[in-house]
This record gives structure tokens, C-alpha cells and sequence, in this order.
């Protein structure tokens, strides 16, 4: 959407969305469309037809189903039922569902997005996503986030080869959707530094082109982020439209780098703690935009630490202990990840060690956003901006808070804040500073 005003829209085509070129690479995985306008479900049938080719699966829940209302299009359904879960037994479920029909039509946001996706990739089929929500970055994006044996992991997956956002469609979604969509989408700027961080530390690799494919539309959906409250069509439009560019920006980095840092960590493990124990989950995007705020003030803790307590860990058979007995049955999903991360301490302490005050200096120089700043915007749009918000604990907060890190075989902002002897003794400092 590139319009100027909230009253006017301009459909929206992906050439259209990117302001830079892309990778041949990149662009070959990539969405061949993506529709995004007022009236965009109208395009559903001919885009079916054009890559799809025959009556799809199509596949979602009672409400995503009942905000797209009927589809003009011959298909088979699978209505999941209330509040499905993307795992591994469900996606068998969509696959085992899908018999002879040449492709999928995903019609929901993050769940049934991700269900879709995967299936897609291990049919070798093609699906088509007919978004109900601005609440996720993953219609364009090469991931989809699947629970496997307790573990939430992202697995390599193509996105649709066409996403349709129609923003009436988006703007009468329930308002905590959209919210959830401005929450994870601010934590842009602290993903994208822990991934910088890790660069840094390990030498993964880094690109600023990720940044320059979402940036601007980032800092265009902040901005119009008291429409949301508002269930303007245009602002949801300009959030579903960062929303696509960050699922492209990952797709141009080759991982979630850009887009899940720390604060993405802290989210999951809520996740995979309320699955394990049957309690349902909340929405993503709402969790990140809280811990958002805490990776910020870990973040200017950081640049303010001119003397770092650099501590190697404990030894291995310590730290696996601990976690069998912090995660429980959780663990034996976490033990392989957070081995192979410990295993690359000492190398990581020695950077921090030889490198500091440079490192300091360049974190300072990201700007990276205040907390303050940061909840204003999700305040703009009625988003929760604290723990209370989520009605969750501080005392869980803080265990979650504590263990986080362990989960993911990723360098973030987390990992850091503990091997320069931040915490886990700032915790509650850091807490407070966000204000959360």
C-alpha cells in the first residue's frame, strides 16, 4: 500500500512491496504474488488456478474460516476445530486430509499458515494464503514454527506462492490480533542485533540487506499504529505490509535471524511449557512485544557495562544436570541444543574479553530503541505493554527470563548478558528498566 493518506489504498503487488532488489536466489523461493488491498479476496479463485490448478485442501479453523466467509471455489475443507496446534501430529493431520487433491489454501494467519506450509513442503505441493490476520510475519517467509517432540523449532518450509491480505478482512479481525502482529514485528531492531551479536561473536554471517527490505515499512506501521485501534483498513494494511517484508527479509538472510532473537526465546518457552502442561497458549506476537521491551533494556544495560565479569560456564556435566532439572520433561528436547552452544563458550568468552569496549561502542551506535519508545507505540495501538498485560507472573517472568537462552543453539542477547556477568543477579534491574 502506497498511499498517502488513510482514506485512499492502491493494491499492492510483491515487486511492488520490496524497495530493493533481491537475490535471484531469494526471489526464486519467494511468493510469485502477493495481493494486498481492499476487496483482495475477490483474487482467491484465479489465484488457486494459477498455481494451484484443481480444488485445494482447504484448511482452517472455525473463526479464520468465518472471518473469510464462503469461498468462490471448488475445494475440499478440513476445519481444524478451536485453537489447533502447529505440531507435528497436526500437520500429519492436514497431510493425511489432503488425498488427491493437487495443493493447499491456508485461510487463518500464524497457526494454519504453518500447518500449511509444512505440508506443502513435504507433499512437494503448492498452497495458496488467504491471510485473516495482521498477527504474524510468516506468509512470505522460507520457515514454518513447529512443535516436534516438546521442541518449538522453525524448519525450512517455501511459503505460498500466493498471499492474499485483504485489509477489510484484516481490519475486522479481533483487535488482539493485529496487536499481536505490531508486538512481533517491533522486535525488529533487537533480532536484528542479536544477530549482528552473533556475527560478531561466531562469525554466522551478517547482511544489512534484510533491514533495507523491511525498514521503512517497519517505521510506516509504527506510525500507524493508533489506526489499528481504530480498525482502519489502511493501517492494518501498512502492518500486514511490514509484516510480508519481514517474512521476506528472512527469506533473503537464509534464517529467522532477523525477525527472532532473545526476546523470541523467552516467548517459546512459555509456549512449550503451556503445551506440555494442557494450558493454552497466548498469542505469540503479544509475548514478543513485552519481552521486545526486555532485550531493549538488557540492551542498554549492555552498552552501559564498561567492566564485564567474564565467567566460563560450568562444566558440561553441571550445566546438563541443571537442566534436566529446571526444564524436566522438556529437557532431553533442550539438552542437544544448549550442548552444542556451551561447547563454543570459551571461544565466545575470549572475543568478549579481547574485544569489549569496540563491541560497546558499535552496539551503542545501532540505536536501538528504548523501552519507553517501544511501548508507546504498542500503547498507541492498545497492544499489552506488560507482564500484567499478559496475565502472567513476575516471578515466572523472571524463571523464564533466567532459562531462556537454553533452548535454542542461537547466540543472542540473552547468552551475552550472561557470560559478561549481567545476569542472572540484574534480572529484576532489568526488568524494572523495562518497565514490564
Amino acid at each position: 500500500m502506497r498511499a498517502d493518506t488513510a482514506e485512499v489504498e492502491v493494491p499492492v503487488k510483491l515487486d511492488d512491496l520490496v524497495p530493493v532488489k533481491l537475490p535471484d536466489d531469494a526471489r526464486a523461493i519467494l511468493p510469485e504474488e502477493v495481493i494486498l488491498e481492499r476487496g483482495a479476496r475477490s483474487a482467491l479463485p484465479a489465484a488457486v488456478k494459477r498455481h494451484i490448478g484443481g480444488a485445494p485442501l482447504v484448511v482452517g479453523d472455525p473463526d479464520t474460516l468465518a472471518a473469510a466467509g464462503p469461498l468462490d471455489l471448488p475445494h475440499r475443507l478440513l476445519d481444524l476445530g478451536p485453537h489447533p496446534h502447529a505440531d507435528d501430529a497436526t500437520v500429519a493431520r492436514v497431510r493425511a486430509a489432503r488425498g488427491d487433491t493437487p495443493g493447499y489454501v491456508a485461510v487463518g494467519s500464524g497457526t494454519i499458515n504453518d500447518l500449511c506450509k509444512r505440508a506443502a513442503e513435504l507433499d512437494g505441493v503448492p498452497f495458496v494464503a488467504l491471510g485473516t490476520a495482521a498477527s504474524m510475519n510468516g506468509y512470505a517467509s522460507g520457515i514454518a514454527a513447529i512443535l516436534s517432540d516438546g521442541l518449538k523449532t522453525t524448519v525450512p518450509s517455501r511459503p505460498a506462492r500466493a498471499v492474499i491480505l485483504d485489509t477489510d478482512i484484516l481490519a475486522a479481525a479481533p483487535a488482539r490480533l493485529a496487536q499481536a502482529g505490531l508486538g512481533d514485528l517491533l522486535s525488529k531492531p533487537v533480532s536484528d542485533s542479536d544477530w549482528w551479536l552473533a556475527d560478531q561473536l561466531e562469525g554466522t554471517g551478517y547482511s544489512a540487506l534484510p533491514g533495507r527490505v523491511v525498514d521503512r515499512a517497519v517505521d510506516a506501521a509504527a506510525a500507524a499504529a493508533s489506526g489499528l485501534a481504530a480498525r482502519a483498513p489502511a493501517a492494518h494494511g501498512r502492518l500486514g505490509e511490514a509484516l510480508t517484508l519481514s517474512g521476506v527479509a528472512m527469506v533473503v538472510a537464509g534464517s529467522s535471524a532477523p525477525a527472532s532473537g532473545g526476546e523470541h526465546l523467552l516467548s517459546h518457552l512459555w509456549d512449550m511449557e503451556a503445551i506440555a502442561a494442557g494450558r493454552e497458549t497466548r498469542l505469540h506476537g503479544a509475548q514478543v512485544g513485552v519481552t521486545t521491551l526486555i532485550s531493549a533494556a538488557l540492551y542498554a544495560a549492555l552498552v552501559e557495562l564498561e567492566a564485564p565479569d567474564l565467567t566460563a560456564p560450568p562444566p558440561w556435566p553441571e550445566e546438563a544436570a541443571r537442566i534436566r532439572r529446571e526444564f524436566g520433561g522438556l529437557a532431553e528436547a533442550i539438552l542437544p541444543q544448549a550442548k552444542r552452544k556451551h561447547a563454543r563458550a570459551g571461544d565466545r568468552l575470549d572475543i568478549l574479553r579481547d574485544r569489549w569496549e569496540e563491541l560497546r561502542a558499535r552496539l551503542a551506535g545501532r540505536a536501538i530503541p528504548s523501552p519507553e519508545s517501544l511501548r508507546a507505540t504498542l500503547k498507541a495501538a492498545g497492544a499489552p505493554s506488560t507482564l500484567a498485560d499478559l496475565g502472567e507472573s513476575r516471578v515466572n517472568a523472571a524463571r523464564v527470563f533466567r532459562l531462556a537462552r537454553d533452548i535454542r543453539d542461537r547466540v543472542t542477547v540473552l547468552d551475552v548478558a550472561f557470560e559478561v556477568g549481567l545476569l542472572p543477579g540484574g534480572i529484576e534491574a532489568v526488568l524494572d528498566r523495562a518497565g514490564v
